[in-house]
């Protein structure tokens, strides 16, 4: 872990109420903090397969009690990020380009699947209509563009009327949310105003291809967009 900075976000405690409850949120604030900030490392490549993860240790390098690291790392691992070796220390499991396809793909064949139940159902349009003019409506590549993006997908999955198709979706939705953040910020660094053009430019033929519940189409034009995104983020990646 030399040269890790694992300072970002960590300084300051919240404002809370004494009482058991707030101490419950605030390890809970902790322990979202701790789990975000180890998950943008590994998957950055700041922390690389096979580096241990000392719970004493990150604590102390993040100001913060080993009960949030032990929640953050348990999270991780339920993310398939961190291993728990036979010997009872934990390792990064790490993430690169491999990782990245594999992800993307398994993503694909489930937001595909809802487009196509979706349209098969005919299902409401409106929600992913709503959820694509907020998209257009933020102007920028901010970090809040990033949660409109999640935030669209996810009423794709919605389309599909499927609750268990959902939440898998959503099991994945932390590392998707991470990868997305790392690749904005990075291509916003090169060209903010082309990145933003280019992220709806890819979404709104989309849109209307579902809004037509034209599922060959839809599913066509989400393959051509994860292929680019991929091919964008494999070369920073890993």
């Amino acid at each position: 872990m030399t040269g890790l900075n694992l300072g970002r976000g960590a300084g300051g405690s919240p404002v809370l109420a004494p009482g058991q409850h707030a101490v419950k949120l605030e390890r809970s604030v902790y322990s979202g903090r701790v789990t975000s900030i180890l998950r943008e490392a590994i998957i950055e490549g700041e922390l690389g397969a096979g580096d241990p993860l000392v719970e004493a240790r990150l604590a102390e390098q993040l100001s913060v009690s080993r009960g949030p690291v032990r929640n953050a790392l348990h999270a991780l691992e339920g993310e398939g990020l961190v291993r728990t070796q036979p010997n009872g220390r934990t390792v990064v499991v790490g993430f690169g380009p491999e990782d990245l396809e594999d992800l993307t793909g398994v993503r694909f064949e489930l937001e595909a699947a809802a487009i196509r139940r979706g349209c098969e159902r005919r299902a409401d349009v409106a929600p992913i209509q709503e959820a694509f003019a907020a998209f257009e409506e933020e102007g920028a590549s901010t970090q809040r563009l990033v949660d409109l993006d999640i935030e669209f997908h996810l009423r794709l999955l919605e389309l599909s009327g499927s609750r268990f198709l959902t939440q898998a979706w959503l099991a994945l939705a932390p590392v998707i949310h991470t990868v997305i953040t790392i690749g904005n910020r990075r291509l916003t660094e090169r060209d903010p105003e082309q990145n933003f053009d280019r992220i709806v430019a890819a979404h709104r033929p989309l849109v209307a291809a579902i809004a037509k519940h034209d599922a060959r189409r839809a599913t066509a034009l989400l393959a051509k967009q994860f292929d680019v995104t991929t091919s964008m983020f494999s070369t920073d990646l890993g």
